[in-house]
């Protein structure tokens, strides 16, 4: 464990105690001075209740202790440990969700839809993200922002769970290729770290110039963490028509099916130096962003503010300070 100070600046009030040494110091000659005046020093502490020097000393010290200690405090010390709680201010995501016509497919669950269970984990995340940015681009064949880098987690609230789904992206098809070009687009030039969080079974209409997107990601020091979902084997699509189920969904008049694609989620994570992750439960995704292999040792603060401490003592020694005066008195 090592020590951190979260607000280090306040370390300058510091400049204060040899002033205020100073004044104690100066303080003490002339109380010295005075008393002299009256006769020898070792005369007057034997028939009076007057203090000795090393008396003055207990007296002034829990003052300038406790002034230092206000300072600590205020300097906010941090413990660093194993919690990994993100820093606010730190960390920019962008959530790239697949809602092309085979993520209604129904094999996350009972009745629950990839598309469903992405935007679910989705929302589980928002806590862990507080206090930074989170934008979201949905896809199929083409791309569309639903919302830009933001801290507004309300307002996201209500875009997932109101403007996501199925077909809420232009064309069909999927393109994770031009999806991915609209999370870079959406993100800002900063010193936070960035990262691309893609929600999708891996359908894809492949673009000659992947290789080049993905290269373009990884120099801008971008990682993606890819969240995969659906059956390996394969799953029928539904058709709803006003709620209710109508048919599966065929293409020129023959039933499709659609499985997990694994070799392309797992090669953009590789190429991007993210994750690849299969999601089965939706709990594998919990706590990722305090992953340090994930977002990077910067990003975490991997502790706890410990200002208590200090704030606790300088109150006692102001307490110890005020009982050596009245005991002077």
């Amino acid at each position: 464990m090592s020590l951190e100070f979260l607000n280090a600046k306040a370390f300058w009030a510091m400049l204060v105690l040899p002033l205020v040494l100073g004044a104690i110091v100066l303080g003490f000659r002339r109380r010295k001075a005075i008393l002299e005046e009256f006769g020898k020093m070792d005369l007057l502490a034997q028939f009076s209740r007057l203090s000795c020097n090393r008396k003055i000393v207990y007296q002034r010290l829990p003052t300038v202790l406790c002034f230092a200690l206000l300072i600590t405090a205020a300097a906010r010390p941090l413990l660093s440990g194993n919690s990994g709680q993100i820093k606010e201010g730190t960390l920019d995501v962008v959530a790239v969700l697949d809602v092309s016509k085979s993520m209604a497919a129904e094999d996350c669950g009972p009745e629950v839809s990839r598309v469903e269970m992405a935007k679910d984990i989705l929302l589980g995340c928002l806590p862990e993200l507080a206090g930074n940015r989170l934008g979201i681009v949905t896809f199929a064949g083409n791309s569309f922002p639903q919302a830009e880098l933001t801290d507004d987690f309300q307002a996201l609230t209500f875009v997932l769970k109101n403007w996501v789904g199925v077909d809420s992206a232009p064309s069909q098809g999927s393109n994770i290729g031009k999806a991915l070009s609209e999370a870079v687009h959406l993100f800002e030039k900063g010193d936070r770290k960035k990262i691309i969080l893609l929600f999708s079974d891996g359908g894809h209409i492949r673009p000659e110039n992947l290789g080049g997107i993905l290269a373009d990601i990884s120099a801008n020091g971008i990682g993606v963490v890819s969240a995969g979902l659906g059956s390996l084997t394969g799953s029928r699509i539904p058709v709803y028509e006003k709620g209710k189920f109508k048919e599966w969904l065929k293409i020129e008049g023959k039933e499709v099916s659609t499985r997990l694609n694994e070799g392309i989620l797992g090669q953009i994570s590789q190429v991007t130096g993210g994750r690849y992750i299969r999601l089965r439960s939706g709990k594998e995704l919990r706590g990722i962003f305090r992953d340090p292999a994930v977002v990077g040792k910067r990003v975490l603060s991997g502790g706890r503010e410990i200002f208590q401490i200090p704030l606790a003592l300088s109150i006692v020694l102001f307490c110890v300070g005020m009982y050596f005066e009245r005991r002077s008195v």
